[in-house]
């Protein structure tokens, strides 16, 4: 799995689509932020950095707020409604899920579309948070 501290090193190895949520999320914070947009720490800001899923296997660390046993389910075990953001993003070639752990925010998983395609759960888990309560 790949991680990413801040957006110039996501724009370094990602198309602009995917990029595109984190680069609105730090420009509503510009007034927060000294110096470039680009260069600020995801874990400074976020509390966490930014992570590229690359296999399935990785889908062991995306992990949901739901819990079994007293353990964080996570999208290789299932799937779940339990994320703040759960959508498809850089128009449905990735899907992107975070969760808000602190006053800092949390970690965000950006997930390939044919890697996502190999495991229901992430499909199943982005339709079950839309769906109306």
């Amino acid at each position: 799995m790949k991680t990413f501290d801040s957006l110039a090193e996501m724009r370094a190895f990602l198309p602009e689509g995917a990029c595109a949520p984190t680069a609105a999320v730090l420009t509503s914070m510009r007034d927060y932020i000294e110096g470039p947009l680009e260069e600020a720490s995801f874990t400074a800001l976020f509390g966490a950095t930014a992570y590229l899923v690359e296999q399935v296997e990785d889908l062991s660390a995306v992990l949901s707020f739901d819990e079994v046993d007293g353990r964080r389910v996570s999208l290789f075990d299932a799937a779940s409604c339990a994320f703040d953001v759960a959508e498809w993003i850089d128009d449905g070639r990735f899907a992107r899920f975070v969760t808000i752990e602190s006053a800092e925010g949390g970690p965000q998983y950006l997930i390939p579309r044919e890697v996502a395609d190999q495991f229901k759960s992430v499909r199943e888990s982005i339709e079950s948070l839309k769906a109306p309560l």
